[in-house]
């Protein structure tokens, strides 16, 4: 019984974790969106406002590589925002 207890523990911090990073994903995805249209006024292609959500999936497969450390929320978050301003970047000032 105890055992079962800690499996649904571990899956709902599991869940909870995916759950930020999924968050984060979704707010640069739409920020990205808004502040491409609105705030450079540039029309980008579809597949390209999409891409804050790359490191979303990522952390999803990456459950089966031995990341260490690096496989927590916070790292793939931090990823993901990193990637948004890149593009921005990109697409804001070139």
């Amino acid at each position: 019984m105890a055992a079962d207890a800690d499996t649904a523990a571990d899956s709902l911090g599991t869940a909870t974790d995916d759950l930020r990073v999924a968050a984060v994903a979704a707010a640069c995805t739409v920020g990205l969106t808004l502040a491409l249209r609105y705030a450079v006024g540039r029309d980008v292609a579809f597949v390209y406002r999409l891409l804050p959500l790359g490191p979303y999936f990522l952390s999803l497969f990456a459950d089966r590589l031995p990341l260490g450390d690096l496989d927590t929320p916070r790292s793939w978050s931090a990823l993901t925002v990193a990637v948004t301003v890149v593009l921005l970047v990109y697409f804001g000032v070139l």
